[in-house]
């Protein structure tokens, strides 16, 4: 079977789950990180870490369930089992792992599960069951609207709505073509494919026993921020970091700053984490 083509100018394979197809690309060599992206996104939105980390590290990114070149159709209860697959496949003993926004649960999920694999943890960005979001304005995502508005024909109009969010907010230059490229690919069929799955709890962080880091951006919504320093509070090894001018998107639109935090930590993860600052 043909591979996947090449999105981070690396080597790629399907990894089969037994109900499709995940697409994987593997750059760079060192020790490995995983890469999990977040939704209506996909592997590309760690184009700029795989540019500047690939020297360092072997960086290795799936397109998940129902999103990008994949073909398995979105079901977050599977995907824990899908990382260890894509374990097996690879031969990784000991690997980093980060999972952003949406993908953090399935991070936290395969930390509490295959402690043993998991060197260190980045969750980026997530939501957590259990903090309170007390502006409850700004990272309310009507997911029931945009599934109706797929299930329409409307798909396009959920795209436009949704680039509006906050949690879109903040990309130029290179970082906002690259995210205009992985929304203009998306089609909308995780939506359809029912309700995407409860996000993890406080209370999974502080059973975490690796260490771990929180980062997003210090303009990301006050409720992402708030989630990132309650993780930095419970997790027994956890840190928190902020970048500094960034919003939700952080390791695009700051990549620099984020990629200079998050390397740091991969190498020395029990050690102070250097704040995440604009070159």
């Amino acid at each position: 079977m043909t591979p996947p083509g090449a999105r981070l100018g690396g080597e790629t394979c399907w990894l089969d789950v037994g109900d499709g197809l995940l697409a994987v690309e593997q750059t760079g060599t060192g020790p490995a990180v995983v890469l999990l992206h977040g939704w209506t996104l996909d592997r590309r939105m760690w184009t700029l870490q795989a540019r500047a980390l690939a020297g360092r590290f072997t960086l290795i990114a799936i397109d998940r369930r129902g999103f990008g070149q994949s073909t398995a159709p979105a079901d977050r209860s599977r995907e824990v089992a899908d990382l260890d697959r894509l374990a097996d496949r690879l031969g990784l003993v000991r690997f980093h792992l980060v999972g952003m926004s949406q993908a953090g649960a399935t991070a936290i999920a395969f930390a509490q599960a295959h402690r043993e694999r998991v060197a260190s943890l980045v969750l980026q960005g997530i939501s957590l069951a259990g903090i309170p979001d007390h502006s409850n304005a700004s990272d309310t995502i009507p997911l029931s609207d945009y599934a109706d508005m797929v299930r329409a024909g409307r798909l396009a109009e959920m795209k436009r709505h949704w680039a509006d969010h906050a949690l879109m907010a903040g990309l130029t230059g290179e970082a906002a073509q690259i995210g205009a490229a992985m929304l203009a690919d998306y089609d909308g069929r995780d939506l359809l494919a029912g309700p995407a799955g409860p996000s993890a709890r406080i209370k999974s962080v502080a059973s975490l026993s690796v260490p771990l880091l929180a980062i997003t951006g210090d303009e990301d919504t006050a409720w992402r921020r708030s989630i990132t320093q309650a993780i930095a509070r419970t997790a027994p090894l956890g840190h928190a970091r902020f970048v500094r001018g960034a919003g939700h998107l952080c390791n695009l639109s700051h990549a620099a700053a984020y990629n200079t935090t998050v390397s740091s930590f991969f190498a020395r993860p029990l050690l102070p984490v250097p704040d995440a600052v604009n070159d």
